[in-house]
């Protein structure tokens, strides 16, 4: 009984936001693409936190592993470079992804060569 209720009330909404949107002359297909990702300043935040994570991540279990055995500087010392590792590893595959987004398709680059 409520889900009917809910229901009739979301397809009236959406109905009248179809509506609006005929006649303003707004069509979903008019509507400017938006970035796929992060960009400026939002991409190198987002690389920077990757590496800075890692190695506190790292650095962190290796000091709670060290001050558990009781081996200072041992596990401390792999542990940040492991960190360091993973965080270099993160950010690669980050920037790796934004470049596909932003890369064009096949057909455009043939297209471009084209003219």
């Amino acid at each position: 009984m409520v889900r009917d209720d809910k229901s009739s009330k979301l397809d009236d909404l959406d109905s009248r936001i179809k509506k609006l949107r005929q006649d303003t002359g707004l069509a979903k297909d008019d509507e400017p693409d938006r970035p796929v990702g992060p960009r400026g300043y939002g991409a190198g935040v987002q690389i920077g936190v990757e590496l800075i994570a890692g190695i506190l991540v790292g650095g962190f279990i290796g000091y709670w592993l060290d001050r558990w055995l009781n081996t200072w500087p041992i596990f401390f010392m792999v542990m940040f470079f492991a960190g360091a590792g993973a965080g270099m590893l993160n950010a690669f595959r980050y920037v790796n992804r934004m470049s596909q987004h932003s890369a064009p398709s096949g057909n455009d680059k043939q297209a471009a060569d084209k003219e």
